[in-house]
């Protein structure tokens, strides 16, 4: 829809994404964007006088490393950015690819080890052609999806050509000019959407100008408008209790526009071990204030952290409850006890729900005292996921940079075990070189496993470290050179050992060494759940 001519000619092929046709590798991780705090908008223009007022918004196909379970949950941040749209009358459709196409599967062409689920591009190209957007918004997190989010760019040019398409999310945010240099995309959103996807739609109906849309890399009249100042929603205050309430004005996810039955049928949740069959999920706060190597989190949401209230997050709950029948929840944020006293509050408002819960994207031991973890256990709070990621306090400190004490996280795991809960634990293994300190060593891997295994945790996934797009690690990887620049991005599933330390280790050695570590653990082991363990859901 740009005025820079039609998609490229490129478009129609199916390429595949590399390490070496991304732009801007160098992650400084001491450097943030500048950051504005601003809130959702309230549209000036009337649906009637709209040229764009039909929104489609696309959550892309998955790509896996065969035998991985497709995790599949409702895409929460398209659910937010659609109920933001619909509240200032914008007509709104939510097509996930995974959910709708979860039993069809596309082989990835030369690599027998990958497999794509969801709906095939022709498939997606008739859903879009149904509904007839004016303009479509299509989910970029994963650098591992960056191929299956092209195929969803080509189906869109196939099925509704003078459609304006955007994109946003952590792989987007990166590398902004790769979308608009390959596939001529309008739009990329270089942090969260609710108020920027607003604002650039008043801006495309003639109520403001691109120019004024922060967060935003856009074409206009054949010209590139970049404004990379980070915008974050908040409305900075506390409710009539005296609790944060940073984002309680975001309205809650439109869940209608999910196939809610469709979730709740597959059952393959972020934790695969399931108590409740029928599973929410949510977030109660944006954002991590730690700098851990490996991750992009912290780049992402700025370093900031924003909370809900907890009088809010019961009444999403509520809603969950009483609309959809949920008998279980998950919370997905990066760290839900960044905030210590917040996080108490938020567990004793918990506990009036008498629903089970539990925690699968992680929580950070360094934020956790017993209080917590007697607050969450009688909440029902019945699985709890540390994510240490070493038990080498050197590793921790010089390569992954977790502010993490192994000494104080043993009595953690015990106490959390004492008061009846299950206790995960996510570790990574093979961090090379960084910053001048010596690489992980196989010795070292091997005390890791003999941590998880003497602290007491009932279950572990152990992971290859991975250098996921916009994280420290792929900046010092590259660097140094140890992953191969033809690298497909689709490889990076945390199993392929993808970096390559002369003199060290290589990083197939890596993955087995991973893989060996999950098996051995976990094998045998019983859970109080609806599944069983296989070696697929680590």
């Amino acid at each position: 829809m740009s005025d820079t001519g039609n998609a490229p000619s490129t478009s129609s092929v199916k390429t595949t994404a590399r390490v070496d046709s991304l732009k801007n590798l160098f992650i400084d991780p001491d450097k943030q964007s500048p950051v504005r705090y601003v809130n959702t908008l309230t549209a000036a223009s009337r649906p009637e006088t709209r040229k764009v007022q039909r929104v489609m918004l696309i959550s892309p196909p998955s790509t896996l490393y065969k035998g991985d379970l497709p995790r599949c949950t409702y895409p929460l941040g398209l659910g937010y950015i659609a109920a933001v749209l619909l509240e200032s009358g914008y007509e709104v459709e939510i097509l996930d690819c995974l959910v709708e196409g979860y039993y069809d599967t596309t082989p990835i062409k030369d690599d027998e080890n990958f497999l794509t689920y969801g709906l095939n591009r022709a498939e997606i190209a008739k859903r879009i052609a149904a509904f007839g957007p004016d303009i479509v918004g299509v989910s970029s997190i994963f650098s591992n999806q960056s191929d299956s989010v092209a195929e969803v760019f080509r189906a869109i040019r196939m099925a509704a050509p003078d459609a304006y398409v955007a994109t946003g999310g952590a792989h987007a945010r990166y590398f902004p000019h790769n979308y608009i240099e390959e596939f001529d995309v309008d739009a990329v959103f270089l942090s969260e959407s609710e108020a920027t996807f607003l604002h650039y739609l008043e801006a495309l109906n003639g109520h403001g100008e691109i120019e004024d849309v922060e967060s935003l890399i856009a074409q206009k009249d054949g010209a590139l408008i970049a404004n990379d100042m980070m915008a974050l929603v908040r409305k900075k205050e506390r409710n009539a209790n005296g609790f944060w309430a940073e984002i309680d004005h975001i309205p809650f996810p439109a869940w209608h526009l999910y196939n809610m039955e469709k979730y709740f049928e597959i059952g393959a949740y972020q934790s695969p071990y399931t108590i409740g069959d029928r599973v929410g999920q949510i977030y109660t706060s944006r954002g991590c204030t730690a700098k851990c190597t490996f991750c992009t989190t912290t780049n992402f949401w700025g370093g900031k952290l924003r909370r809900r209230s907890p009088e809010n997050v019961v009444e999403e709950l509520i809603a969950l409850r009483d609309g959809y029948g949920i008998n279980e929840f998950h919370i997905q944020d990066d760290n839900i006890t960044n905030d210590k006293a917040h996080a108490k509050h938020l567990f004793k408002y918990l506990t009036e729900l008498n629903m089970p819960w539990c925690t699968p994207q992680g929580t950070a031991l360094w934020r956790m005292d017993e209080e917590l973890l007697e607050l969450m256990a009688a909440s029902g709070c019945y699985q709890i996921t540390f994510a240490i990621e070493s038990g080498v306090q050197r590793v921790l400190d010089d390569l992954i940079r977790k502010p993490l004490d192994l000494d104080r996280t043993r009595h953690l795991i015990a106490y959390a075990r004492s008061l009846g809960m299950s206790v995960h634990g996510f570790f990574i293994i093979g961090m090379p070189p960084m910053f001048g300190k010596p690489g992980e060593t196989v010795d070292e891997m091997r005390m890791t496993y003999d941590f998880a295994a003497d602290a007491g945790f009932d279950s572990a996934s152990f992971f290859a470290a991975t250098p996921i797009v916009g994280s420290v690690l792929l900046s010092e990887a590259m660097r140094q050179g140890f992953i191969a620049k033809d690298t497909p991005l689709y490889r990076m599933s945390y199993k392929q050992g993808l970096l390559n330390v002369p003199g060290l280790w290589r990083g197939e050695e890596i993955a087995e060494l991973a893989a060996q570590f999950n098996t051995s653990f976990n094998a045998g082991k019983t859970r109080n759940a609806r599944r069983e363990w296989s070696q697929g859901q680590y």
